[in-house]
């Protein structure tokens, strides 16, 4: 991360000095300060792309989530931990995720609970670090989850709003004497309420000017401010809005961007002047030009070349010979750089259960292909509403991630016509960006209340029995999700407290915990620090136009009917499972052994259960095992391993036991959780690999222990064994060198009767796990044809890369309906470009 940051520095520097060589030299190094701001504290957003828009209770919302980081929206390389959150409108958080994002991408499936409420959530998401900026720069859409009753609809919460007007002079001021242009925006009125005039009143009641909104709400008018204490009022309104004070002296900031070309901006002020200024255009935070104003007269101009311009909203900023900034003005650049996405079908037309192939095709701006990620929803258009094109990737990245407020329908700015670019910078000037505080640059760099987050962190503090600190100390953590099985340690401090960071494991994972003090294992008890920050819901109206019931009818029908297939054939994992009857006692047997375990399955096998309770009482477990597991045996200490654990054994199978290298079974795992010291009484497990045996690692019901706690149970009290040797036993590292043998006890509990508690089990929620989306696949060896099928959301994929030459394939199975199809694919290039790309198909049965 340092070593990114440095290049970016850098680069930034480099070009900064390039341009400027002849420039003022407190200019230039306000801007190498600059550069070093941003790039120290560099800027992260994330994009969630759904399956749709609307749900109802019962359903599963399918998502991906798009992480970048920088002014050039690279997929992010700095946090991994992202939140994704389920919020109803009273700000109540109901649903809390954490993805685990790998090279800024992560997928997750959120089911929504039939107990919920519903109505209109906001799904919100962002990372720790996000959490420095204001809650405005977080993604957070507003989803519509509807009931499954008839008589049930759902209505947005409305906000008591007064009516309000509020008025933006270009640049950030009214000058004395300086003819400007004056932005405004009407709030609290409805839609049908708009569009809406009024006028402006001096302080001696003289109309001077008029007004009328123009789009959404917004619009523009000139002014010619000669003194203080103009007002507004809205015709047909009771109501006195103000309008800014009037500046005796300063300078007025103007921009022209409607040209194709140039960006031209213009200085003014109410006197003749000779002062010169400096000006400065950055897109998020990248500088793209700069340069030294000089007025002449009463006006200065600079005019800046377009194409040179990233996409996106340019900050244009005046600074006066302090480095002050005097003025400020946004712009939006669209010189359409912008991924194709070329979606095709091979048909427009499919039967009812036909295997239906999409082909993406992308390229750049000038037609080279473009590996990226991306994401696809295919849904049945008649059924579902779904505006991920209006809120779509290009659209928050460029536009919904960089001004405040709620924008609605962000794509329509997109396009590149006369209106549509005067209604953009209609909405630069009336939604100002805030994310840099100019008063910092040039100051040492604080450390931000907020970190990146690169792992999941396990906080607490240890205690003796009595309740008393134990102050430095150790704790030794174990994660079996991690590849190699290996202990961790973290030091007490004076109050017994500890940190283990970096973590990885994914959803509720047993934790093993260990508390030493001054090298010797205590009884301890053990407390962990559990919940998280709650934060304020920055609450929006997206104000929907009426919904067409017979849809809403249709969708809550289709919703029941899928429930009642869902719990009539079990859908597991993808997999699904006709009644009992057809489920031998075998099959419940291997799920069992793939619920229950977290290593997978092993070579071996014993179901306890079906030995006879007779043999079973008053035997322990490893007798059980004798004569039933292929290589198991129960050696004295005195036959060459100690009881200890200090063996000393050559083993099968990798070029350093062929050596005749010698293992020792002390330390890690075995020798952290304390081994018996020496009592003949125990005999020691032993597995044969080939021509070698040793000592294996052991648990119970997934916790490491040392083996003499097998002699603490019954065989009676024993679910099954699993036994892992060869490749199998990989899954626990260095520590299952020679092999494991796992106990799964009937109720899952540790019956660890009389041995002192030195360690304690925590069950952890770790990272969310996705579930797989479920499509069945009807060709001749299916044997559910039999099962109605009315999928919603045909098919959800939410990892599709694309090969060297920009292409990929993807290929489902139509459901039974006669529909129309949409297919939504949103994603983003290596470089940080985004794109979109929209088909249509239709299902006909018996085409």
């Amino acid at each position: 991360m340092n070593y990114m940051k440095h290049t970016l520095i850098i680069c930034l520097i480099s070009s900064i000095a390039f341009s400027l060589s002849a420039q003022d030299n407190k200019f230039q190094n306000w801007l190498k300060d600059f550069a070093q701001y941003q790039t120290e504290l560099p800027t992260e957003k994330v994009f969630l792309h759904l399956d749709k828009s609307e749900y109802t209770l019962g359903e599963t919302i399918w998502m991906k989530s798009y992480l970048v980081a920088g002014s050039g929206h690279i997929p992010s390389p700095f946090s991994k931990n992202l939140y994704v959150e389920l919020v109803n409108e009273d700000g109540d958080i109901k649903e809390r995720l954490n993805l685990r994002s790998e090279e800024g991408f992560a997928k997750a499936s959120l089911a929504i609970q039939k107990s919920l409420e519903p109505g209109y959530y906001y799904l919100r998401s962002y990372t720790n670090w996000m959490k420095n900026q204001e809650q405005e720069y977080f993604f957070n859409k507003k989803i519509k989850i509807q009931s499954l009753k008839e008589n049930i609809q759902i209505k947005e919460q409305k906000r008591d709003r007064q009516l309000q007007v509020s008025f933006y002079p270009e640049g950030g001021d009214m000058i004395n004497g300086v003819a400007g242009k004056i932005a405004f925006e009407v709030e609290g009125m409805t839609s049908d309420q708009l569009p809406v005039s009024g006028k402006v009143y001096n302080r001696n009641d003289e109309e001077v000017a008029g007004f009328k909104t123009s789009h959404e709400g917004k619009g523009l008018f000139p002014l010619l401010p000669t003194e203080d204490g103009y007002y507004a009022k809205i015709d047909g309104v009771d109501a006195v809005f103000d309008l800014p004070e009037v500046k005796q002296t300063g300078v007025a900031l103007s921009v022209n961007n409607q040209g194709d070309t140039f960006m031209n901006i213009l200085l003014k002020t109410g006197a003749p002047s000779t002062d010169s200024y400096y000006l400065l255009v950055h897109t998020r935070g990248y500088i793209t030009f700069a340069s030294e104003v000089k007025m002449k007269g009463m006006r200065g101009m600079s005019r800046v070349d377009k194409k040179t311009l990233p996409d996106g909203i340019s900050h244009i900023t005046l600074l006066d010979a302090s480095m002050n900034p005097v003025a400020e003005r946004l712009a939006f650049i669209n010189n359409d750089k912008q991924l194709n996405l070329n979606v095709s079908t091979t048909s427009p037309n499919y039967d009812t259960r036909e295997l239906a192939s999409i082909d993406l095709a992308v390229t750049d701006s000038e037609g080279n292909p473009v590996q990226g990620s991306f994401s696809m929803s295919v849904f049945d258009a008649n059924l579902v509403q779904n505006d991920q094109i209006d809120y779509n990737i290009r659209a928050h990245m460029l536009l919904g991630s960089d001004l405040k407020g709620y924008i609605k329908n962000p794509s329509q700015y997109l396009k590149n016509d006369s209106d549509t670019k005067q209604n953009v910078d209609l909405l630069m000037m009336v939604n100002g960006w805030r994310r840099f505080d100019w008063e910092k640059i040039g100051k040492p760099i604080s450390d931000p209340a907020y970190s990146f987050e690169t792992g999941l962190s396990l906080v607490g503090s240890v205690t003796k029995k009595g309740g008393s600190k134990i102050k430095n100390g150790r704790v030794l953590l174990i994660n079996p999700s991690e590849e190699t099985v290996l202990p961790r340690f973290s030091e007490t401090d004076e109050l017994g407290n500890f940190k283990f960071e970096e973590l990885v494991y994914y959803d509720t994972t047993e934790l093993t915990l260990q508390g030493f003090q001054k090298d010797r294992v205590k009884n301890v008890n053990f407390r962990i620090e559990e919940g998280y920050e709650q934060l304020g819901l920055k609450r929006f109206n997206v104000n929907p136009s009426a919904d067409n019931p017979a849809r809403i009818s249709a969708l809550k029908k289709q919703a029941i009917t899928s429930i009642f297939i869902d719990s009539t054939y079990r859908r597991e994992n993808g997999i699904i499972y006709l009644d009992d009857v057809y489920v031998t006692a075998s099959k419940q047997e291997e799920r069992n052994r793939t619920l229950n375990s977290q290593y997978g399955k092993g070579e071996s096998y014993l179901n306890f259960a079906k030995i006879p309770e007779r043999f079973k009482q008053g035997r322990d477990p490893f007798i059980m095992m004798l004569g039933r597991i292929a290589g198991f045996s129960l050696s004295n200490p005195s036959s060459g391993a100690t009881a200890s654990g200090n063996s000393n054994v050559r083993v099968s199978g990798g070029g350093s036991a062929g050596s005749g290298s010698v293992i020792s079974g002390t330390g890690g795992i075995g020798g952290a959780v304390g081994q018996p010291q020496g009592d003949p009484m125990f005999r020691v497990p032993t597995l044969r690999k080939g021509p070698y045996q040793g000592t294996p690692l052991i648990l119970i019901d997934n916790v490491p222990v040392s083996f003499d706690a097998v002699y603490d149970l019954r065989a009676s009290e024993i679910d099954y064994v699993e036994v892992y040797k060869s490749a199998s036993a990989a899954v626990f590292g260095v520590n299952g060198f020679n092999g494991a043998i796992a106990f799964y006890t009937l109720k899952g509990e540790k019956m660890f009767k009389n041995q002192e508690k030195s360690f304690d089990v925590l069950s952890a929620n770790g990272y969310h796990a996705a579930r797989e989306f479920y499509a069945p696949k009807y060709d001749d060896s299916n044997d559910q044809k039999f099962i109605p099928d009315e999928r919603s959301t045909l098919f959800w994929a939410p990892m599709i890369t694309t090969d060297a030459e920009g292409k990929a394939r993807v290929q489902f199975y139509t459901h039974d309906k006669n529909t129309n199809v949409f297919i939504d694919i949103q994603g983003i290039s290596k470089n940080g470009i985004t794109g979109t790309g929209v088909s249509r198909f239709n299902i006909r049965k018996n085409l």
